[in-house]
Formats: structure tokens, C-alpha cells, sequence
């Protein structure tokens, strides 16, 4: 990307962290440049935490990311946290991932603090998305920054998870005199932040002390509702609807994870057409393995998966050619396949037939994104459009997994409203920590645990 600054200043920690003065940033795209930060000012002192609020799109991870450019942005010492952390994953193992760099670390205590003991030999692409937050979190505190960005880094982590990860950081700028910039749309971290600045189209249009701005109408309608509690879950076997002829059926099915890493075993149940199912659990657990075996991705190491009505995994490693399912991954990036977003939507012979821009319309995204790339959207925008192109997929099973990771308030209720699109005749799966979105999308609630030794976690994963 093009920046133009009129003033950048990175300074010792007696002085303002960092200074931004008229900051503008333009990246080229296939379909031109595209202003994506404009008159930006900005500083920061040290020991300071500044959230980061606005819509999917308004620009704060590219905030982040030019603040995390050290050698077009600044000179001081800085480490990023990305929303998506295989994008900065790059070693074999997970020792290696923190001894990167470091030859006299001890990976050990890292490892055992962020809730990762035992996975040292582990390659990291093997973990689970919360997982690999906490690992990218753990290399960044162990650089020693002046400066931490943090874009959505309790999107991927239980509501226990997420707290202790917050109370990490909160530790960490307070014992060194850190700064921490995070973008964020979670009141739980809002609140423990000194300064709050809200972006909409890559500008700033408020900012001040989070403790004034937090009842701002201009705030409240950016950060999505608590996690909230709820009485404990139903019985299994009351909560998982069963049929004569099940959309989706478990039988004796095991998967075990990398390495030693446990398993979950014993899935038996069956999703109807028309069903509903919510799956969730603390971080690692298996709700990604789960979707992935029942999509036809992953063949599981015992029992069998049957999908409208066909036995999957018979004599191959993978089945994909079912026509009957289709999943909405973790990180949307993955489903996409053409180099712009209408040529994704004219790929299912199902979604060819509309109006591409209704499509948009219904995922809440505009329709000036139709020429753009895929991958050159928010993270907020991909995931909309990963979730509109399998709604509107008219396959009998959909698998959703953590659908509102990162999605501001309006996101999330676009998504709702987007479910109420779903056939009455089509089995929906979806794999979240956030229950009170399950129970909103009338899903009832399966509990994962995983056995066999999985490793514990810090807020008792």
C-alpha cells in the first residue's frame, strides 16, 4: 500500500509511544486504488490501551498493519497479533514458533502460561484456532514490545479464554509501561482500555477516554452483546433431534487429534432435515474437527459418517463430490476460489441464478465490493461472504462454524437475519462459543469435551 504521512514519530518511552499527524493510506486493487485511511491523527502514551471500534471495513487492521510496517512506519519496538494466525505461523514446531529468533528463550514457561504445555513438538498449523491465538500472543509478549496491536484477539477463545487473555495483557502493559492498540468490538475489553477511537470509511470520527464514550450511541451500536450464561445445557440425547431417514448421522465415530493430542470418541446422533444443532465447548476441543468429518473433509478413525444417506470416506481419504453439504470454515478465506467476489457467487450453479447484488444486499455487504478479490476484504466482510454463499447454497446440510468471530453488532444480526433465509427442509450445524447466538438461531446445544489427554488451558480449558 501507498502511505502518505504528514508526521511520524517513534520515540524513547519518556515520550508519546508513537504520533501520527494527516496519516493516509491508498492500496492498489485490481479494480484501482482504494482509500482505505484517511487523516488519520493519532499518539498514544506508554502504559496506554486504545481500542480500536467500527464496522467490518472501516479500516482498523489496516490501521494495525501500518503500524506494525516497521520499515515504512516506524522504528521502535512493535509485535502484531493478526485476527488470522496461520498468517503468521511459519515454523515447524511450536517451540520453534517462540524460540524463533530467540536462541536463550525457554519455551517451556511460555508454553505452560498460555495454556499450550505439552504441545511443544507440535506442528502449530495442527492446533486449534484458539490455540494458535494464544501462541501468536505468546510469541508476540515474549518480543519484548513498546508497542502491542492486537486485532480481535479473543474472537477464537471460550468466554474463560477470552478473559484470561485479556488479563495477560492488561499484566503485560502494566508491568512494562506497554502500549496497547487493539481493534475490537467486545465490551469486555472495551472497558478495561484508557481511549477509545471509533473509524468509519478509514477515518477517525470519534475518540476520547473510553469511560466517556462508552454510553455514546455512536459506541454501543458497534459492540456486539455480552456472552451471556445460560442454565446448563440439555441432556444430549434431549437436545439432538433424531429421524427415520437423518440429513446427517454419527454412528460410533472417533477423531483424534495430531500427535497424541486426545480425541473426541463416542459421537453418535442424527440431525433431521430441518434440524438444528449448536455445537460448542471450550477452545480445541474438536467443533472444527467435528464439521470438518461431517462435510466430508476429515474421515474419522472409527465409526461411520453417513450424509444424506450416502456412507462417507468409503475407500478414500477425503469425499467431496456429495453435493450434500457445504461448510462455512473458521477462516472464510479458505472457501474462496476466484479472483473476485462475483465470480465466487457465479460458481454455485444455485447462486448463478441471482442477482449478484441481492446476494450482497442480503450478506449486509455493498455491492462496489463485487469487483474487489476475495481475499482483499475485511476479515468482517470475508466472513459474510463465506456465510452467504452457503446459505444461499440450497444444499440439505449447512455447517457454520464460529459464524459471528469478529462481526460487529450489525454483522451479527445480518447473520441472524440471513438464517431465516435457510429452507425449513435444510439441517443446519453451527460450531460457536457465543451460546447466546445459538440460542438466538434456535439451535439446541451439544456439548464437546475432549478426552484422552488433552492438555488443560488457562481458564480451565
Amino acid at each position: 500500500p501507498a502511505a502518505t504521512c504528514a508526521s511520524w514519530t517513534m520515540t524513547a518511552l519518556s515520550e508519546p509511544i508513537f504520533e501520527l499527524r494527516g496519516l493516509s493510506v491508498t492500496r492498489q486493487t485490481a479494480a484501482g486504488n482504494l482509500q482505505v485511511l484517511q487523516d488519520i491523527d493519532l499518539s498514544l502514551q506508554p502504559g496506554q490501551w486504545l481500542a480500536l471500534l467500527g464496522p467490518n471495513g472501516s479500516g482498523k487492521s489496516s490501521l494495525l498493519e501500518f503500524l506494525a510496517a516497521g520499515g515504512t512506519a516506524c522504528s521502535g519496538s512493535v509485535a502484531i497479533v493478526f485476527q488470522d494466525p496461520d498468517d503468521q505461523l511459519i515454523a515447524a514446531t511450536v517451540a520453534r514458533e517462540l524460540t524463533l529468533g530467540r536462541p536463550g528463550l525457554l519455551p517451556d514457561p511460555w508454553l505452560t502460561e498460555f495454556g499450550l504445555e505439552g504441545l511443544a513438538d507440535r506442528n502449530p498449523r495442527h492446533l486449534s484456532a484458539g490455540q494458535k491465538q494464544r501462541l501468536t500472543m505468546a510469541v508476540a509478549l515474549a518480543a519484548q514490545p513498546e508497542l502491542l496491536l492486537c486485532d480481535e484477539v479473543t474472537s477464537l477463545q471460550d468466554s474463560r479464554q477470552a478473559a484470561w487473555l485479556l488479563d495477560r495483557i492488561d499484566r503485560w502493559r502494566r508491568e512494562t509501561g506497554g502500549a496497547v492498540i487493539s481493534a475490537t468490538q467486545c465490551p469486555r475489553e472495551v472497558v478495561r482500555t484508557d481511549r477509545l477511537a471509533v473509524l468509519s470509511q478509514g477515518r477517525i470520527i470519534l475518540s476520547g477516554a473510553s469511560a466517556q464514550l462508552m454510553e455514546r450511541s455512536e459506541v454501543q451500536g458497534l459492540l456486539v452483546d455480552e456472552f451471556v450464561e445460560r442454565p446448563a445445557d440439555l441432556d444430549r440425547s434431549e437436545s439432538i433431534p433424531t429421524a427415520r431417514d437423518p440429513v446427517l448421522k454419527l454412528a460410533g465415530v472417533r477423531l483424534d487429534f495430531p500427535a497424541g493430542g486426545g480425541s473426541l470418541a463416542g459421537l453418535d446422533f442424527s440431525l433431521p432435515a430441518g434440524g438444528r444443532l449448536g455445537v460448542t465447548g471450550p477452545s480445541g476441543c474438536g467443533k472444527s474437527t467435528l464439521l470438518a468429518s461431517c462435510v466430508g473433509i476429515r474421515p474419522p478413525e472409527a465409526g461411520t459418517v453417513t450424509l444424506n444417506g450416502q456412507v462417507l470416506y468409503q475407500g478414500t481419504r477425503s469425499c467431496l463430490d456429495h453435493g450434500a453439504a457445504l461448510l462455512a470454515p473458521q477462516f472464510p478465506e479458505y472457501l474462496f476460489t476466484s479472483a473476485t467476489v462475483a465470480g465466487e457467487i457465479r460458481l454455485d450453479p444455485a447462486l448463478a441464478v441471482l442477482d449478484p447484488q441481492e446476494v450482497m444486499a442480503a450478506a449486509g455487504l455493498p455491492a462496489s465490493l463485487l469487483t474487489r478479490h476475495p481475499h482483499a476484504l475485511s476479515s468482517g466482510q470475508c466472513r459474510r461472504l463465506a456465510l452467504v454463499l452457503v446459505v444461499l447454497s440450497e444444499r440439505p446440510l449447512l455447517l457454520l462454524d464460529e459464524p459471528t468471530a469478529a462481526l460487529d453488532r450489525p454483522g451479527r444480526r445480518q447473520i441472524l437475519e440471513l438464517l431465516e433465509r435457510i429452507p425449513s427442509s435444510t439441517a443446519v450445524m453451527i460450531a460457536s462459543h457465543d451460546r447466546e447466538f445459538l440460542a438466538a438461531a434456535g439451535c439446541p446445544i451439544m456439548e464437546l469435551n475432549a478426552i484422552g489427554g488433552f492438555p488443560a488451558g488457562p481458564g480451565g480449558e
